[in-house]
């Protein structure tokens, strides 16, 4: 089964009172789209708005829904209920993904089925933001790939440029939501397929 992923996230470096500057990325939202047609959508909970470049806080936080609807709010409409309960605790988030991904846990360990395949664009980051929700790369599902394949690299492979791109799969409308992205990698996955 293939899946489609794309994450957003804040890069930057904390400097602590004594110590070096330490890089650090954060997770602020993650979408997967499976070839099945399932989708998955999450918001973290767990970042902060403030670590955020303005690059980030104009194109990707401004445009994420509330979080502070209460759902026990009869006044609140049911679209703003069902936007609040995408925010989720990281750990939320990874136990939400190892079901839709079918894993299980045996024992001590979370298996994953055969024959798992993850595309992203440009997906290093969205790798490491992927695989740091299960702690190490080592604490990833049993039988899951340790490596996601780049969508740009197949690009590149068949000698498609970022003309040939736009013209075939243009950019999303609403890019920079992560199951916008995640969705649209599906379709470039399938316009580079096409092409021979």
């Amino acid at each position: 089964m293939k899946y489609f992923i794309d994450t957003e996230f804040i890069e930057g470096f904390h400097k602590p009172l004594f110590g070096k500057r330490r890089h650090f990325i954060d997770l602020i939202s993650i979408g997967i789209m499976a070839e099945d047609g399932r989708e998955y959508y999450a918001i973290s909970n767990e970042f902060n708005p403030k670590d955020a470049d303005n690059w980030v806080k104009e194109n990707v936080i401004s445009k994420l829904p509330s979080k502070y609807a209460n759902p026990s709010d009869p006044s609140i409409s049911p679209r703003s209920k069902a936007e609040a309960m995408l925010w989720k605790s990281n750990e939320q988030i990874k136990l939400e993904i190892l079901e839709f991904f079918g894993c299980w846990r045996d024992q001590l360990f979370y298996r994953a089925p055969e024959g798992i395949e993850v595309y992203g664009y440009y997906a290093d980051y969205d790798w490491v933001l992927f695989c740091s929700l299960f702690g190490r790369m080592i604490d990833l599902p049993k039988g899951f790939p340790m490596y996601c394949k780049d969508l740009k690299q197949m690009m590149d492979e068949k000698g498609l440029s970022k003309d040939w791109k736009q013209l075939n799969c243009p950019d999303p409308v609403g890019e920079h939501n992560a199951l916008v992205d995640a969705r649209w990698n599906k379709t470039l996955f399938d316009t580079i397929n096409q092409t021979k």
